[in-house]
């Protein structure tokens, strides 16, 4: 395994284990990381977010959602370094919020983009399709 790619793994365990721990997060994110998240069914305008709002967007999906899980099916490690990763992320709502319904199953196909700085993720790209069943 690249060491890229351990660093993405990682990074999607602490996701998945809703973890909300800045110190955690610090041995995978750079400070100055950047999280673009472009238009989908949760959020209609491309999202930034910083290193803090990574966090704080971390503490909202623990308290809304609940048994997420995301299934890597694609890897590809780029000349460049970069990761692309293409896999399914499912979870289950906790409480009613906006057109979600407690209990209601939200699942994505997803495409993420990493680019690395001194070893740690320093730009992620999400392109998300978003469906509920």
């Amino acid at each position: 395994m690249s060491e890229q790619l351990a660093v993405v793994t990682s990074y999607f365990e602490l996701v998945q284990a809703f973890n909300t721990e800045p110190e955690a997060y610090a041995a995978v994110l750079h400070p100055e990381v950047e999280q673009t998240e472009y238009p989908n069914l949760i959020f209609k305008t491309v999202q930034r977010r910083s290193f803090t709002d990574i966090m704080d967007n971390l503490r909202a999906g623990r308290e809304l959602l609940r048994d997420q899980h995301f299934e890597v099916e694609h890897t590809q490690i780029n000349p460049d370094g970069s990761v692309v990763v293409e896999g399914l992320w499912y979870a289950t709502t906790a409480s009613d919020v906006g057109p979600l319904l407690r209990g209601q199953r939200v699942q994505g196909q997803l495409c993420l983009v990493f680019e690395f700085k001194d070893g740690k993720i320093y730009r992620q790209r999400r392109y998300p399709c978003y469906y509920l069943s």
